[in-house]
């Protein structure tokens, strides 16, 4: 798993509110209050999503209840472990600001979705708390995204195209509402993925389905939609399957020369080169665009030498 600073800007947020909220009721949920409530009551009892008719329904619920999540460790691990592995590539292409519309939207969806159609199908009596309809929306965008991507999910440890675990995970859910036995609010997760497709299905110019043909143009097709790449290094690989592999980059200091290469080619430098944070910048941009694979050597050589004079200061 790679280092926490090498998430995307968004992706790094929510996982770092999602689980410092959590840590916080799980140190001081048993804290008591004047009155004799908990904190953990205090909680969940102004922020979770409370159905309308019970009393306890404000407003900011259907915003704040995105961050809460149950006292089963469980719950919020896997909703977080699933925002990284299927998020992160979607952030990457998008750039942060677009994504966390989109997410926030989709969590919108998702808790109207419950709110508005719990009572019709005799479900959802008490508060409703976690990320999961915002997630749905999210792999919603990933499967349209990148279609031929193969993910596992537990507990089937078999990689299956994003483009068909998708409608497979809608169908258990549609089938999961008619026939609830569990605690699960399967209507957020509906209504978190719908929104995601209405979302999509306006952005695209009602293309949503057009670019599925082919992983390579899909991909090429839903980035240029977005704005411009959050530039945080190369898409975290995750438990991805089939993305491009990168290539090896080497770096050699011989006799005071410094040497830069990527595979069998190398250049030699001789003369210092004015690097710019500019020219930095416009690099890993290209990075979080297109991935390390697609720079040329010129900006691999800029990259390591930038790094090498870094080292040297400290």
């Amino acid at each position: 798993m790679p280092g926490f600073s090498m998430f995307p800007v968004g992706i790094k947020f929510l996982i770092g509110s999602n689980v410092a909220i959590y840590l916080a009721e799980l140190i001081f949920g048993s804290f008591h209050f004047a009155g004799g409530v908990t904190f953990r009551d205090g909680i969940e009892g102004y922020f979770a999503l409370w159905p309308l008719g019970s009393g306890h329904f404000f407003p900011w619920q259907i915003f704040t209840y995105m961050f809460l999540h149950a006292e089963d460790f469980t719950h919020v691990l896997f909703n977080m472990l699933m925002l990284w592995w299927i998020g992160v590539q979607v952030e990457q292409s998008w750039g942060t600001k677009k994504f966390l519309i989109y997410y926030f939207l989709c969590g919108l969806g998702g808790g109207l979705a419950h709110l508005l159609l719990s009572g019709f199908f005799g479900v959802g009596t008490g508060p409703m708390l976690g990320a999961s309809g915002a997630i749905f929306g999210v792999l919603v965008a990933f499967g349209v995204m990148f279609p031929e991507m193969r993910l596992i999910f537990f507990p089937i440890f078999i990689p299956i195209r994003a483009k068909f675990i998708v409608p497979i995970l809608i169908g258990v859910e549609i089938y999961s509402t008619y026939n609830a036995t569990d605690n699960v609010a399967h209507l957020a997760h509906l209504g978190g993925a719908v929104t995601g497709m209405l979302y999509l299905l306006i952005t695209s110019g009602g293309k949503l389905f057009a670019s599925l043909r082919q992983d390579s143009s899909s991909q090429s097709f839903w980035k240029g939609i977005g704005n411009r790449p959050a530039g945080n290094g190369s898409p975290i690989q995750g438990f991805f399957r089939g993305n491009p592999k990168a290539v090896d980059a080497e770096y050699h200091d011989i006799d005071g020369r410094t040497s830069f290469g990527a595979g069998p080619s190398t250049t030699v430098v001789n003369q210092p080169k004015t690097i710019t944070q500019d020219e930095i910048d416009r690099i890993l941009d290209k990075i979080g665009a297109t991935g390390y694979q697609n720079l040329t050597d010129a900006e691999r050589d800029v990259l390591f030498e930038a790094s090498r004079r870094m080292e040297e200061k400290r």
